[in-house]
């Protein structure tokens, strides 16, 4: 009887004993499982702020890429949008006859003739459905009718797959062939890029012979380049979010938000040396021949940076690149990303500045382009004069005033009685233009000039803050010449009269 008393006393005990832990630690568990619940209803679905670009390319190892695009477009006009525009730069290599450039420049472009290339659309779709999609404009434009148009602020997938053929061309979408087996391809305006729709109607403006083509709203990229093998190194726009070994070749996916478009370059026979200044990681890409180059034009970008983060405003992105490729005028920019043409990194364009301004030029450019956009082919003046004139400021800034007399006696000094005499005007568009040293003396050249009027007149302390006011009140939009003018007069400065602006803006 004791012994079967005490099972039972015990086994009273354990039920107390479970009963009084459940109420313990039983209550806690209850209380917060409405939390959980809490959390989950505040995570709102969000829709997109602006379109998203992403991008799924497979390179064949020779000029050859399969490609699919899902582009999600965010209506953020007021008009209800029947129809989309995409620009196909690369379909002016699809015809000899298409090449808008000089003839001079035919020559510099293709040292071994004329090759073709092109972007051959295989299929479009919006938001699951066909479309019949059509081409104008010498195919360089695509014209998307929607099968359900698009209210303001509505969003609307559009799938598109296309084939995408790289000319062998020294140019911003092209490649060259060096050495054993070597090859390095610059791949600028190389996708269907989105018109611009501004004022009721889209800007359909196509490459002109001298400057730059592209005029385009911020969007957010997530790209993936899946090459052959691991020889090939890729190099673009934005940040290197992961790369992996997959079944169809190794693969590297980038990543950037709030750009105005993406590009890349991809070489099996680059080299990379990197630097870190206010936080921003800064790449150079480089043939291992030209070692010297590369590292000149990591130097030149890491104190471009430094001093334009001071005078215009920290540059916002974690990351910037700067790669060796093949690109007859220079140097071209694109967000977080600067082409430089393989000669400049040559030992005579070492010794005499050429890839220290031009490299200079496309960093001040991630400001005055990619930041603040505008029309480049009808108003080139807007980025082109105030990114020539922040090249002059870096040589003065970082040299002091030899840097100073430096520029102006080879850039300036030597082309003010050209800019007098010539009939063309600083604000002209891409089209009047006859020749490259024209368009530089005019566009870029007088953008010096104006700011230095500016500077002379207001302060450089008064110049700085218009910069910096500039760029946060137009930063990620696109802005036009007279919202430039009405901005600049609405800063009252006493010192710019009507005989400021007569002189610049009345031709």
């Amino acid at each position: 009887m004791k012994k079967a008393t005490v099972i039972i006393l015990v086994s009273v005990l354990i039920v107390f004993a479970f009963w009084g832990l459940k109420n313990y630690f039983g209550a806690p568990l209850d209380l917060a499982a409405p939390d959980v619940e809490t959390k989950e209803e505040e995570q709102e679905y969000l829709p997109p702020e602006r379109n998203i670009y992403d991008i799924k390319a497979i390179f064949d190892g020779q000029n050859k890429f399969q490609v699919e695009m899902n582009f999600t477009y965010v209506n953020n006009t007021l008009d209800t949008q029947q129809e989309l525009y995409f620009h196909l730069y690369p379909n002016m290599f699809s015809s000899s006859k298409r090449i808008p450039f000089f003839k001079a420049d035919f020559y510099r472009a293709f040292p071994q003739g004329f090759s073709l290339g092109g972007l051959a659309i295989k299929e479009v779709k919006q938001d699951g459905k066909d479309v019949a999609w059509s081409m104008t404009q010498e195919d360089q434009i695509l014209h998307v009718p929607l099968g359900n148009p698009v209210n303001s602020k509505e969003i609307s997938n559009i799938y598109m797959q296309f084939e995408l053929i790289v000319p062998k061309a020294r140019f911003r979408f092209g490649y060259q062939t060096f050495g054993d087996d070597k090859m390095t391809m610059s791949l600028g305006n190389w996708y269907p890029i989105l018109a611009v729709y501004k004022d009721g109607k889209w800007s359909l403006d196509n490459h002109q012979a001298v400057g730059d083509c592209t005029y385009s709203d911020i969007a957010d990229y997530t790209v993936s380049f899946t090459v052959p093998s691991d020889d090939f190194t890729v190099a673009a726009s934005g940040v290197l979010k992961e790369s992996y070994l997959s079944s169809e070749g190794y693969v590297y996916v980038y990543s950037i938000d709030k750009i105005r478009d993406f590009a890349a370059a991809i070489s099996n026979n680059y080299e990379t040396a990197s630097e870190v200044i206010d936080g921003i990681k800064i790449t150079s890409y480089f043939h291992p021949e030209d070692k010297r180059g590369g590292f000149m034009a990591l130097n030149v970008a890491k104190y471009a940076l430094g001093i334009f983060n001071e005078a215009f405003g920290k540059y916002p992105y974690p990351e910037l690149k700067i790669a060796e490729a093949n690109y007859y005028p220079g140097g071209m920019e694109f967000p977080t990303f600067i082409m430089m043409d393989s000669a400049k990194y040559k030992e005579d364009n070492l010794s005499n500045t050429s890839l220290e301004r031009s490299a200079a030029h496309e960093v001040a450019h991630q400001w005055w382009y990619n930041l603040v956009g505008n029309d480049q082919i009808n108003e080139p003046w807007l980025d082109e004069g105030i990114t020539e004139f922040s090249t002059a400021y870096y040589f003065e800034k970082r040299y002091g005033e030899p840097g100073r007399e430096s520029y102006f006696s080879r850039q300036v000094d030597t082309t003010v009685n050209f800019i007098k005499n010539n009939p063309r005007h600083m604000l002209d568009p891409l089209h009047l233009f006859k020749s490259h040293s024209e368009y530089f003396a005019e566009v870029y050249v007088s953008g010096v000039l104006f700011y230095e009027d500016m500077r002379s007149r207001i302060g450089e302390e008064n110049l700085l803050d218009f910069f910096r006011s500039y760029l946060e009140t137009f930063m990620y939009k696109n802005v036009s010449l007279e919202e430039f003018k009405k901005f600049l007069k609405d800063k009252n400065y006493e010192a710019l009269d009507e005989s400021f602006y007569n002189k610049w803006f009345n031709p």
